[in-house]
């Protein structure tokens, strides 16, 4: 008997998850028949329920189970489903939402891989999950389209189906179908082309995001109240000391008793809490480098995280709130101010799991609702900060300057990209020094002659943009128009270090050279 699940809501979603019910029920299918052939129950039943679209893979098992496979019916369902995602965008755009189109080049490369699933069997996710260490739906999600991978997540992936197809779950295919220098190399550059084209898209976004209701910067420059949740809350300064979860949520600083992160995924996040037991979170004081919500497998870019990546797009403060000595009845917590999100990536964390990594940047006094920031001194004659002394180290970067006026002589103040040398007043040259990898966090480059480049301004912005990006031939292309603008003048005495190079290329979208 098939389990009576209610579908949610209303809209593409809801109706797309009615036809699959209906076909399910001309065919009096069952759920088990789809996991029989490679699915995953929770994908089957959220698809069933309107909690989610299927991913192209799983609605082609669903249509194999329940519709004999035939090639004509999965077509009609696939076209189906793009219908049904697209008006959900749609819906989303007129909400005032800024939706990220799916580009051209990540459908290409979705088509590929598919191409190569069917090459080698159309083997089921799960299947090439226990090959691999890649999850069954990060594995859907690549072949949907909606994500991509990394390079090394792509090379688990070939991996993963290789040792399928050895182990005979792939059909007639064999592993040379993997190991196809051309067929891989082909893959590699379509991944290249959509890895391109989602960050040049997902930087669209979120310029425009900026121009939609809610997205607009204050025309005064203040600091939006916390009448909507955001901003600073009144009566409340930095240094606030609060002894639980629940006099946080009453006063409006922190309004989640359990999560991490307050808000929504289309408005932005209201605030965040630190916590000493929290694993990956690097605490610097006026920069915090968070690691997003998602104890368990690869992290989304959902819920709170997708909050806090959303407040990177409108600019909105962040409440950021410390976790301090015990109470006596419990935990104890501060509340230290306004923070912005500067910039957000995923990497991979030491237990091999793909995390969201957030950049928190202290905002200036004026903008915090007060004056000044209290300094611990202040706050303890006032009773906001805690009555237990502790230690406090603080790590700063410190940048030679040496190594800075070494390189620029070196070159004589002209640009290493395009040979300006700029003078100023009394005939004296000027140019900036440039780390390829910078020396903050989580970068951690070195102070280095062969880390440090003799740019001018412009050159200078358009590098730390990544619209300039070096090949390790030192050929600097404009990510602009994909055109060479030169090749990057180096010295017997001023080698470049070709592994900067990769990473800024990297940090910036494209994948590292082997």
């Amino acid at each position: 008997m098939s389990r009576a699940l209610p579908v949610r809501g209303d809209g593409p979603l809801a109706e797309f998850a009615r036809a699959l019910r209906e076909l399910r029920e001309r065919a009096n299918g069952t759920v088990n028949a789809v996991v029989a052939c490679g699915a995953s129950r929770t994908a089957v039943y959220a698809a069933l329920s309107g909690a989610r679209l299927p991913s192209v893979q799983t609605l082609d098992l669903m249509v194999d189970a329940w519709a004999n496979g035939a090639a004509a019916e999965r077509g009609r369902w696939r076209e189906r489903r793009r219908v049904a995602e697209g008006a959900m965008a749609e819906r989303s755009r007129l909400a005032g939402a800024a939706v990220p189109r799916r580009t051209p080049e990540e459908a290409d490369f979705a088509d590929q891989l598919r191409a190569l699933w069917g090459v080698c069997g159309r083997p089921a996710t799960e299947a090439v999950a226990r090959h691999c260490e890649v999850s069954a739906r990060t594995l859907d999600s690549y072949l949907d389209g909606r994500t991509l991978p990394t390079p090394e997540r792509f090379d688990q992936v070939l991996a993963g189906l290789a040792s399928v197809i050895k182990a005979g779950a792939g059909g007639e295919a064999d592993e040379s179908v993997v190991c196809n220098a051309p067929r891989t190399e082909t893959l590699r550059e379509a991944l290249l082309r959509a890895r391109t084209a989602r960050k040049e898209e997902r930087a669209r976004v979120r310029e425009l995001a900026t121009a939609l209701p809610g997205g607009q910067a204050d025309p005064t420059g203040g600091v939006p109240s916390s009448s909507d949740g955001f901003g600073h809350v009144p009566g409340v300064l930095p240094g606030r000391r609060f002894d639980d979860r629940g006099t946080l949520a009453r006063a409006g600083v922190h309004r989640q008793l359990m999560s991490g992160i307050a808000g929504s995924e289309t408005l932005g996040a209201e605030s965040v809490v630190l916590s000493d037991e929290r694993s990956g979170d690097e605490d610097h004081g006026d920069v915090i480098i968070y690691t997003g919500e998602g104890a368990t497998g690869d992290q989304q870019l959902t819920r709170g995280n997708a909050a806090l990546a959303r407040s990177a797009s409108t600019r909105v403060p962040v409440r950021v709130v410390r976790r301090t000595a015990n109470a006596p009845g419990g935990l104890a917590y501060r509340y230290d101010g306004l923070y912005t999100v500067e910039d957000y990536w995923s990497e991979q964390s030491p237990d091999g799991r793909r995390v969201w990594r957030f950049r928190l940047v202290r905002r200036a006094p004026a903008e915090q609702g007060v004056a000044h920031l209290p300094q611990r001194d202040e706050a303890e004659r006032s009773g906001l900060a805690s009555s237990m002394r502790s230690p406090l180290s603080v790590q700063r970067v410190v940048r030679s300057t040496a190594v800075a006026n070494l390189v620029k002589q070196m070159h004589d103040f002209r640009c290493q990209i395009c040979g300006v040398r700029l003078l100023l007043k009394g005939g004296r040259a000027y140019a900036e020094a440039v780390h390829i990898r910078s020396l903050a966090r989580p970068h951690n480059g070195a102070d280095a002659i062969n880390n440090v480049l003799c740019l001018c301004p412009n050159c200078h912005v358009l590098m730390d943009a990544g619209m300039f990006v070096i090949n390790d031939d030192l050929t600097v292309v404009s990510r602009a128009d994909s055109t060479v603008r030169g090749v990057l003048r180096e010295t017997p005495e001023h080698r470049i270090d070709r592994q900067a190079l990769a990473y800024h290329r990297t940090l910036h979208g494209l994948p590292r050279e082997e």
